[in-house]
């Protein structure tokens, strides 16, 4: 889906940075964009903080700003995993790790006046209650992607929720691109009940990169801070406070 966006906005003749693990994914993203003066390519394990931190200074070192940013990058696992910080490993990849990424980005992100931060959510959220923080951080139980997956998409609406009332100059925007047919919802964090629906009804890539670049741009969602889902602005219930953050984060 990340690939379909960025030949959206391509063609809409943006320039793009794309934050890349390896070398490995830079060739494969050329082969499958070609060459082009209008991509630079930036290198983070999103999982390591140092890295993001690094990463964030390369792109200071190379760009004078940035207009919208998009955090796209996610992981649905199939069991109970740790990061090296002690994090359920779907919360660290899917929202503390933006959260990092984005406010190390902030300089930038100021400058324009007008930028727009992107995020990546799932459906459902407005309905959804966040567990306390040492639950989501460390879950007694593990299920596929009704359980941490979706606390940590929660946590990436809220953490950047957070994050849009400290600029007065940079809009955040958290989309669900509806239920899509990439790699992960095909890999083993689905359920194997979901799998047939999977294959027979979830929409192409390029419909869900289409639903983030409507629900990023259009002018029917300009707030802040809010969360867009079939098409319209949902009010998600949950909320976290700077005590919270902080917990979540540090």
């Amino acid at each position: 889906m990340g690939l379909e966006l960025t030949k959206i906005l391509l063609n809409e003749g943006h320039k793009i940075g794309l934050i890349l693990r390896s070398k490995k994914r830079k060739d494969d993203a050329i082969r499958a964009l070609g060459t082009s003066a209008e991509i630079d390519f930036f290198f983070a394990d999103l999982g390591d903080r140092d890295q993001i931190r690094n990463v964030a200074r390369d792109v200071e070192s190379a760009w004078s700003h940035i207009d919208v940013l998009f955090n796209n990058a996610g992981v649905l696992l199939d069991k109970l995993s740790y990061s090296a910080y002690g994090n359920e490993l779907q919360l660290e990849i899917n929202a503390i790790s933006p959260f990092i990424l984005t406010r190390a980005l902030f300089p930038l992100l100021e400058k324009p006046g007008n930028a727009l931060v992107v995020n990546t959510a799932t459906s459902g959220l407005e309905k959804r209650d966040l567990p306390d923080i040492h639950e989501l951080k460390k879950p007694t139980k593990f299920t596929k992607l009704t359980g941490s997956y979706m606390d940590s998409k929660l946590a990436l609406v809220l953490l950047m929720n957070h994050l849009s009332g400290q600029s007065d100059t940079v809009r955040v925007v958290s989309v669900d691109p509806g239920a899509i047919k990439t790699k992960m919802t095909a890999g083993d964090g689905m359920p194997f009940w979901l799998k047939p629906i999977r294959n027979l009804l979830f929409k192409s890539p390029e419909q869900g990169a289409q639903n983030l670049y409507d629900g990023a741009f259009s002018k029917a969602h300009q707030g802040n801070g809010i969360y867009v889902s079939g098409g319209r602005a949902k009010k998600v219930a949950a909320s976290l406070s700077d005590a919270q953050v902080t917990a979540l984060t540090t």
